[in-house]
């Protein structure tokens, strides 16, 4: 008598349970080998923004203003070229830097603040802040803080969280420091090793008043930042053309707005 075989038809429940484990496990899998940590969704960033006023931000004021931001660095490769363009098209940026990358490379960061860009909090080593512990985040905060005051002498109350990832707590905790935390309303997503083109077309059709751009000028070193830096002049040429000025952070929620306590 020939064995009967098992059905394992889409219809059967024992089937649909172990294809959803399966799903499961392959989207973390997929993820963990991506080493993308989540990000806050559209909805969410303007929840928080509603909910803490004076300390998140993710989109300025409607005004024909834009900000260029660039993580990660300093690094002595891509920043010094991004530099370069931004002082001869008179562009001041705002860095959201890292404290192990201020400690490897001073004079990059001299150089950030001597050619009048805005300086930001990055967290030490780029850690998933969303999981991590209050004391955790008060160390990549606070160590960071003193390289910067250390190295260049800047103290900044602008932080961005690695992968911007944020919560409630992250955001009282971060509040009660005084740090307005920036996230961004354009994503590059530069850090992909994407060509010049590419990252044109991730951020041009995305302008609108107020926007924050969000950039990378170092990064791992499988990251290749090649394509941002060809597509600089051209976005910086392109918004100009539509009318949009070029400003830090600081310059685009003052004095429109009043979001925060913190002091720049």
């Amino acid at each position: 008598m020939p064995v009967r075989q098992r059905n394992h038809s889409r219809k059967n429940p024992f089937y649909r349970r172990n294809l959803r484990f399966v799903t499961a496990f392959l989207s973390l899998a997929i993820a963990a080998l991506a080493n993308q940590a989540p990000t806050v969704f559209a909805q969410d960033r303007q929840a928080l923004a509603l909910q803490f006023p004076h300390i998140f931000v993710f989109q300025g004021p409607s005004i024909k203003k834009v900000a260029l931001t660039f993580d990660d660095g300093p690094d002595d490769l891509y920043t010094p070229q991004i530099l370069s363009i931004l002082k001869r098209e008179h562009v001041h940026a705002t860095f959201f830097v890292l404290g192990i990358h201020v400690q490897k490379y001073p004079h990059v960061i001299l150089r950030i603040k001597n050619e009048g860009h805005a300086i930001g909090n990055h967290s030490y080593d780029h850690d998933n802040l969303q999981k991590a512990s209050s004391w955790h985040i008060l160390w990549e905060v606070e160590r960071t803080e003193r390289l910067l005051k250390k190295t260049v002498r800047v103290t900044t109350r602008l932080f961005r969280a690695p992968y911007g990832n944020v919560n409630n707590a992250m955001l009282r905790q971060l509040g009660k420091r005084g740090y307005q935390v920036v996230n961004w309303s354009v994503d590059s997503q530069d850090w992909r090793s994407l060509s010049a083109k590419q990252v044109l077309q991730n951020t041009l059709p995305a302008v609108n008043p107020g926007s924050i751009i969000l950039m990378h000028c170092a990064g791992n070193p499988k990251e290749i930042l090649t394509g941002t830096v060809q597509a600089l002049p051209e976005l910086i040429h392109t918004l100009r053309s539509r009318g949009y000025a070029f400003v830090t952070i600081p310059e685009l929620f003052s004095p429109h707005t009043a979001t925060v306590h913190a002091k720049w």
